[in-house]
């Protein structure tokens, strides 16, 4: 039986945000995904006080820059993968459901490219194209079949497979950042669940419903904006707005902060929260259905109390996202994994899960 045993393969997720890059290396052990290793790059550190300036292009990491940082990263970090699964940002890619009488798969296949000129936004020769069939069931299914579109531009996909190649990787798949979180934390819940990724940027939204991705969106308001507001609001500089905000983390300072920083504060979650309200009502309005749960990951608008004012302004069952769930990882990294490491790796976990 040993002349037949392989070593384990394992595979590498690499999650390109606009605070750090951060890398997830898993491999299976016994049909279960075991944490090989992982890296953290911070762009704040990189960048320092330029690091404000984004989403600014004047502040734009070259693909020269960005393929150095993952090569010293997987070098530092003794990654051994060379497959790598990278996500595609919500905010730089289009999506859509739409409506199709009841085809077979050929038939959507050969129509997609004329159904995306009605609601891409830019020429198709300049976009790749990808889609998925959402399953239905009762009314909906007598009706017909939805498609969930992905438009990316051609541009945007080169860079990324300069970058992988300049670090010296093989770039195994391109995903959207949504479908990484849905792997990763919904795994076979069949309820409507909302997910909310705060990143530094932007804060991406998206509604699972029964297993499929039922809707995308992008808010441009992350934990840059946070922490610009604090300057202004406070009149202190963005770097004094950043460590202050950083502060929060901790209980102590928690119970310190002043009541202009918890007004500031929740001024921002506040007009995140009244958007995805109304992502939420128009979802259950058009599908005639509840939305139960929701996750929440990502350390971009990540301050004391988040989960527990989400959960009174929004109504519904809210948890933090456990990505490492079902990870196998040492018993020492628990601490960290828990409250440090899971919101911020969310995605490059389900990145190298799809391997």
């Amino acid at each position: 039986m040993f002349l037949f045993k392989k070593n384990p393969k394992s595979y590498l997720g690499i999650d390109i945000g606009a605070s750090a890059i951060k890398l997830v290396e898993l491999e299976k052990e016994e049909q279960r995904h075991k944490l090989k290793n992982y890296g953290i790059f911070s762009l704040k550190d990189y960048l320092k006080e330029s690091w404000y300036k984004i989403p600014s292009a004047s502040r734009k990491l070259t693909n020269e820059e960005l393929a150095g940082i993952i090569k010293k990263t997987v070098k530092e970090a003794k990654i051994i993968s060379n497959q790598a699964y990278v996500s595609l940002p919500v905010y730089s890619s289009f999506s859509t459901l739409i409506d199709f009488p009841n085809l077979s798969e050929k038939e959507i296949e050969a129509a997609i490219p004329f159904e995306a000129k009605k609601y891409v936004p830019l020429p198709i020769s300049e976009v790749v194209l990808d889609w998925s069939i959402i399953e239905s069931s009762g009314q909906q299914k007598q009706k017909g079949i939805q498609v969930l579109l992905i438009a990316v531009t051609k541009e945007i996909i080169n860079d990324y497979q300069k970058i992988i190649q300049l670090a010296g990787l093989n770039l195994s798949a391109l995903e959207s950042e949504t479908f990484s979180l849905s792997r990763t934390l919904v795994g076979n819940d069949k309820s409507a669940i909302i997910l909310i990724d705060g990143g530094a940027r932007s804060v991406s939204v998206s509604i699972v419903d029964n297993g499929y991705i039922r809707m995308i969106s992008n808010l441009e308001m992350g934990g840059l904006k946070l922490t610009k507001t604090i300057s202004q609001q406070m009149n202190i500089s963005l770097e004094e707005a950043e460590k202050l905000k950083k502060s929060l983390s901790s209980s102590q300072s928690a119970g310190q902060q002043s009541a202009q920083l918890k007004e500031v504060v929740h001024s921002v979650l506040d007009a995140v929260i009244f958007e995805i309200r109304k992502l939420i009502e128009s979802y259950q309005t058009k599908y005639d259905r509840k939305v139960e749960k929701c996750i929440l990951v990502g350390g971009g608008l990540h301050v004391p109390g988040f989960v527990e004012y989400f959960i009174n302004k929004l109504g519904l069952e809210v948890s933090l996202g456990e990505p490492f769930a079902r990870v196998i990882y040492p018993s020492l990294l628990e601490p960290i994994i828990k409250k440090e490491l899971a919101p911020s790796l969310a995605v490059a976990v389900g990145l190298a899960m799809r391997g």
